[in-house]
């Protein structure tokens, strides 16, 4: 075989072989990102079914007369021939904060008034 040939051969190999590689490594790329979806997606349906089982213990209790009779209760409503009694909390009268008057200053004399008036204050 001549040597070119060989070389053509080599480059030729070599090229396969690089977009052999490549390729698988998308390969594995693409099914790790795929495995992530997925392992999300399974996360996901666990939560639906976790709401959806508790939804579906609350519409049993729902449905049930303690639970209608408890809720009517506490929105006081009553059965007929009952009567409702509301207890009333009054509340404690607030006291009155009685606010000192302030003294007024003591007036001076009509002599020390004219005392200042004549000769200035002290």
């Amino acid at each position: 075989m001549p040597r070119l040939s060989v070389q053509l051969l080599i480059i030729v190999v070599f090229a396969f072989t690089l977009y052999f590689i490549w390729d698988f490594s998308q390969r594995v790329v693409t099914s790790i990102h795929l495995d992530q979806t997925a392992e999300q997606a399974q996360l996901a349906v666990d939560h639906a079914q976790a709401t959806q089982a508790a939804l579906i213990e609350k519409r049993k209790l729902v449905a049930s007369p303690q639970y209608v009779e408890t809720v009517a209760r506490s929105w006081h409503w009553a059965k007929e021939n009952e009567k409702v009694v509301i207890p009333e909390i009054t509340p404690a009268p607030t006291p009155t904060v009685s606010v000192p008057t302030p003294t007024p200053p003591p007036q001076p004399s009509w002599w020390q008034q004219i005392g200042d008036f004549l000769f200035g204050s002290p």
